[in-house]
Protein backbone atom coordinates (compact mmCIF):
# COMPACT_ATOMS: atom_id res chain seq x y z
CA UNK A 1 0.00 0.00 0.00
CA UNK A 2 1.28 3.19 -0.91
CA UNK A 3 0.59 5.40 2.56
CA UNK A 4 1.68 8.45 0.57
CA UNK A 5 -1.48 8.01 -1.37
CA UNK A 6 -4.52 9.57 0.39
CA UNK A 7 -7.96 9.52 -0.99
CA UNK A 8 -11.44 8.90 -0.27
CA UNK A 9 -12.71 5.28 0.05
CA UNK A 10 -15.17 4.47 -2.57
CA UNK A 11 -17.59 3.22 -0.31
CA UNK A 12 -17.86 5.79 2.73
CA UNK A 13 -16.33 8.71 1.51
CA UNK A 14 -13.23 8.52 4.64
CA UNK A 15 -9.98 10.11 3.30
CA UNK A 16 -7.42 7.10 4.14
CA UNK A 17 -3.84 6.44 2.64
CA UNK A 18 -4.10 3.51 0.60
CA UNK A 19 -6.82 4.37 -2.13
CA UNK A 20 -6.33 1.20 -4.07
CA UNK A 21 -9.31 -1.03 -4.16
CA UNK A 22 -9.40 -3.81 -0.87
CA UNK A 23 -8.97 -7.10 -1.47
CA UNK A 24 -12.71 -7.95 -0.33
CA UNK A 25 -14.44 -9.99 -3.17
CA UNK A 26 -17.85 -7.53 -3.16
CA UNK A 27 -17.47 -4.82 -0.84
CA UNK A 28 -16.47 -1.26 -2.13
CA UNK A 29 -14.15 -0.06 -0.42
CA UNK A 30 -10.59 1.00 -0.44
CA UNK A 31 -7.28 -0.55 1.06
CA UNK A 32 -6.76 1.87 3.57
CA UNK A 33 -10.35 1.83 4.79
CA UNK A 34 -10.62 -1.80 4.87
CA UNK A 35 -6.95 -1.89 7.12
CA UNK A 36 -8.61 0.71 9.66
CA UNK A 37 -12.23 -1.58 9.51
CA UNK A 38 -9.46 -4.52 10.43
CA UNK A 39 -8.21 -2.39 13.29
CA UNK A 40 -11.62 -1.85 14.54
CA UNK A 41 -12.73 -5.58 14.68
CA UNK A 42 -8.92 -6.87 15.98
CA UNK A 43 -9.76 -4.29 19.02
CA UNK A 44 -13.55 -5.52 19.57
CA UNK A 45 -12.19 -9.27 19.09
CA UNK A 46 -9.81 -8.65 22.00
CA UNK A 47 -12.11 -6.72 24.43
CA UNK A 48 -15.56 -8.75 25.40
CA UNK A 49 -17.19 -6.32 26.45
CA UNK A 50 -16.55 -4.53 22.91
CA UNK A 51 -17.80 -7.76 21.21
CA UNK A 52 -21.42 -6.83 22.67
CA UNK A 53 -21.27 -4.15 19.77
CA UNK A 54 -19.33 -6.29 17.00
CA UNK A 55 -22.13 -7.10 15.19
CA UNK A 56 -23.32 -3.24 15.29
CA UNK A 57 -19.75 -2.68 13.67
CA UNK A 58 -19.67 -5.03 10.70
CA UNK A 59 -23.30 -4.18 10.15
CA UNK A 60 -22.60 -0.96 9.74
CA UNK A 61 -19.37 -1.47 8.02
CA UNK A 62 -20.79 -3.56 5.32
CA UNK A 63 -23.82 -1.20 4.02
CA UNK A 64 -21.68 1.79 4.11
CA UNK A 65 -19.23 -0.76 1.39
CA UNK A 66 -22.11 -2.07 -0.83
CA UNK A 67 -20.41 -3.19 -3.64
CA UNK A 68 -21.39 -3.92 -7.16
CA UNK A 69 -24.93 -5.55 -6.71
CA UNK A 70 -23.96 -9.10 -7.41
CA UNK A 71 -25.65 -11.87 -5.37
CA UNK A 72 -23.33 -11.92 -2.48
CA UNK A 73 -23.94 -8.01 -2.08
CA UNK A 74 -27.35 -8.45 -2.85
CA UNK A 75 -27.81 -10.43 0.80
CA UNK A 76 -25.51 -8.77 2.21
CA UNK A 77 -26.54 -5.56 2.32
CA UNK A 78 -29.96 -6.97 2.86
CA UNK A 79 -29.11 -9.28 5.95
CA UNK A 80 -26.77 -5.84 7.31
CA UNK A 81 -29.63 -3.59 7.08
CA UNK A 82 -32.36 -5.72 8.47
CA UNK A 83 -30.48 -6.23 11.78
CA UNK A 84 -29.39 -2.34 11.35
CA UNK A 85 -33.01 -1.57 11.81
CA UNK A 86 -33.66 -4.10 14.59
CA UNK A 87 -30.78 -2.15 16.38
CA UNK A 88 -31.48 1.13 15.92
CA UNK A 89 -35.00 0.97 16.19
CA UNK A 90 -36.43 -1.78 17.68
CA UNK A 91 -33.21 -1.96 20.42
CA UNK A 92 -32.38 -5.11 19.87
CA UNK A 93 -29.12 -6.48 21.32
CA UNK A 94 -26.30 -6.17 18.87
CA UNK A 95 -25.07 -9.46 20.46
CA UNK A 96 -28.20 -11.24 19.04
CA UNK A 97 -26.50 -10.55 15.23
CA UNK A 98 -24.98 -13.66 14.49
CA UNK A 99 -27.72 -15.67 15.61
CA UNK A 100 -30.45 -12.93 13.45
CA UNK A 101 -28.22 -13.39 10.38
CA UNK A 102 -28.65 -17.40 10.68
CA UNK A 103 -31.89 -16.60 10.29
CA UNK A 104 -32.16 -14.16 8.00
CA UNK A 105 -29.84 -15.68 5.23
CA UNK A 106 -32.43 -18.60 5.59
CA UNK A 107 -35.07 -16.31 3.49
CA UNK A 108 -34.73 -15.38 -0.05
CA UNK A 109 -36.27 -11.87 0.35
CA UNK A 110 -33.88 -9.91 -0.93
CA UNK A 111 -33.24 -7.71 -4.20
CA UNK A 112 -31.02 -5.18 -5.41
CA UNK A 113 -30.99 -1.86 -3.38
CA UNK A 114 -30.01 0.97 -5.13
CA UNK A 115 -27.21 2.91 -2.75
CA UNK A 116 -28.29 6.08 -1.44
CA UNK A 117 -25.79 9.01 -2.92
CA UNK A 118 -24.44 9.59 0.50
CA UNK A 119 -24.02 6.81 2.75
CA UNK A 120 -23.34 8.99 5.91
CA UNK A 121 -21.32 11.68 7.26
CA UNK A 122 -19.40 9.17 10.07
CA UNK A 123 -16.91 6.47 9.01
CA UNK A 124 -15.30 3.74 10.98
CA UNK A 125 -12.48 6.76 11.24
CA UNK A 126 -15.17 8.16 13.85
CA UNK A 127 -15.03 5.01 16.37
CA UNK A 128 -11.87 4.75 18.68
CA UNK A 129 -9.62 1.65 18.43
CA UNK A 130 -8.91 2.08 21.81
CA UNK A 131 -9.63 4.02 25.22
CA UNK A 132 -12.82 3.70 27.04
CA UNK A 133 -15.40 0.75 25.87
CA UNK A 134 -18.32 2.99 26.58
CA UNK A 135 -17.04 6.29 24.72
CA UNK A 136 -16.53 3.18 21.27
CA UNK A 137 -19.89 1.82 21.97
CA UNK A 138 -21.49 5.44 21.41
CA UNK A 139 -19.45 6.14 18.85
CA UNK A 140 -20.22 2.91 17.24
CA UNK A 141 -23.97 3.52 17.46
CA UNK A 142 -23.74 6.96 16.49
CA UNK A 143 -22.33 5.84 13.44
CA UNK A 144 -24.73 3.29 12.89
CA UNK A 145 -27.56 5.46 13.19
CA UNK A 146 -26.00 7.72 11.05
CA UNK A 147 -25.67 5.35 7.95
CA UNK A 148 -28.76 3.62 8.77
CA UNK A 149 -30.63 7.22 8.26
CA UNK A 150 -28.47 7.08 5.12
CA UNK A 151 -30.74 4.46 3.47
CA UNK A 152 -33.62 5.71 4.52
CA UNK A 153 -35.39 5.57 0.93
CA UNK A 154 -35.36 1.76 1.71
CA UNK A 155 -36.20 1.63 5.53
CA UNK A 156 -40.29 0.47 4.36
CA UNK A 157 -38.50 -2.34 1.98
CA UNK A 158 -36.24 -3.41 4.66
CA UNK A 159 -39.09 -3.66 7.41
CA UNK A 160 -41.16 -5.82 5.04
CA UNK A 161 -38.03 -8.07 4.47
CA UNK A 162 -38.40 -8.05 8.66
CA UNK A 163 -41.92 -9.07 8.61
CA UNK A 164 -41.26 -11.67 5.61
CA UNK A 165 -38.48 -13.23 7.23
CA UNK A 166 -41.07 -13.61 11.07
CA UNK A 167 -39.64 -10.99 12.49
CA UNK A 168 -41.80 -8.21 14.23
CA UNK A 169 -40.86 -5.02 12.45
Amino acid sequence: MNCAEIGPCPGCGARVAGVERSPHPYMTSSAGCWQRYGELLAAQYADQQRMAFHQLVVDTYAVQHPGAGDARAIQSVGIHLMTLSMFIEQGTDPSLGTRLHRRMAARSVFHHLSPPTSRGTLTVLNVAVDGPVEAARRETFAWARDVWGAWEEHHRTVRQWLTEAGFDA
